[in-house]
């Protein structure tokens, strides 16, 4: 019984392991969407409108970090690799492209200004993400 046990149970291992594989190599493929984790909001496609920011400077210098004033910081952040985020109200979504690339190549310009993005938009533990397909500026 014991052989049979750890067969089943190398044989399962061995079943799992190409869809772990595909999933840590972030192979999704075009038009397909990743398995939901139990208890995660599911992805929505939305339209946001709202300030590109950089995300260091907004969490460490405040009101400072934000608007005119700061966008050649912010887009020198943002060009340097520091997280970007759509803010949106009291909301700050990070910004991702929805071919799982970095949104900042195509944020950095945009910088303190205002635009409107749509994607999906996705939320866990409190953390907020836009997986961005289209960008209108909108000043």
């Amino acid at each position: 019984m014991r052989r049979f046990t750890v067969l089943v149970v190398g044989l399962a291992l061995t079943a799992g392991g190409g869809s772990a594989w595909a999933h840590e190599e972030h192979e999704h493929g075009a038009g397909t969407v990743p398995q939901q984790a139990p208890g995660e909001a599911a992805a929505q496609e939305q339209t946001l409108t709202g300030e590109v920011v950089d995300v260091f400077c907004y969490l460490s210098h405040g009101e400072e970090g934000l608007g005119a004033k700061h966008a050649g910081c912010a887009k020198k952040c943002i060009k340097g690799g520091l997280p970007v985020a759509i803010k949106v109200g009291d909301q700050l979504y990070l910004a991702s492209m929805a071919d799982h690339t970095a949104a900042n190549e195509r944020l950095a310009d945009l910088a303190a200004k205002q635009v409107t993005v749509r994607g999906q938009v996705m939320e866990r533990d409190g953390q907020h993400l836009i997986a961005i397909s289209s960008i209108e500026p909108t000043e």
